[in-house]
């Protein structure tokens, strides 16, 4: 049933060695790049070739500063702002992760990065994107 579920909690994103999880939004661009050619074996009628694609990703939530209990398993913006670090080279999986869901996993580099928190910083939310770094970008299924 739709109202037992927080959708926003399936939303995950494995970045380095930390699961960031309750993503407000994430989005995930895959744009082909294509060279035209125009063979002798075609009769001089142009073709596309495939060359490669390019892979950004865009992302979004909320924070809430940790309570001491929390320290181990909750990560606020500030923490997210130093293991996001912009132009940093990380490993990142996108998708759901649980057994036998679609992924996919790679490098990338954050491009930027957003944060807004009131003036006692209790509370925040956070924005960026990133670029996946050429070749690196597989599909997979989450083993577990």
């Amino acid at each position: 049933m739709a109202d037992t579920k927080i959708y926003g909690y399936m939303l995950t994103l494995k970045w380095g060695t930390k699961l960031i999880k309750g993503l407000e939004t994430t989005g995930l661009s895959l744009k082909a790049n294509f060279e035209e050619i125009c063979l002798k074996a075609d009769a001089g009628v142009p073709t596309d070739d495939f060359i490669d694609f390019d892979t950004d990703l865009k992302l979004s939530g909320k924070t809430i500063e940790k309570d001491a209990g929390e320290t181990a398993s909750h990560e606020d913006f500030e923490e997210l702002r130093v293991a996001l670090s912009v132009g940093a080279e990380i490993a990142f999986v996108y998708g759901r992760m649980a057994a036998g869901e679609k992924i996919v996993s790679g490098t990338l580099t954050l491009r930027e990065w957003s944060e807004d928190a009131g003036s006692k910083k209790e509370m925040g939310t956070w924005s960026g994107s990133a670029k996946a770094k050429k070749g690196s970008v597989t599909f997979g299924v989450t083993a577990a």
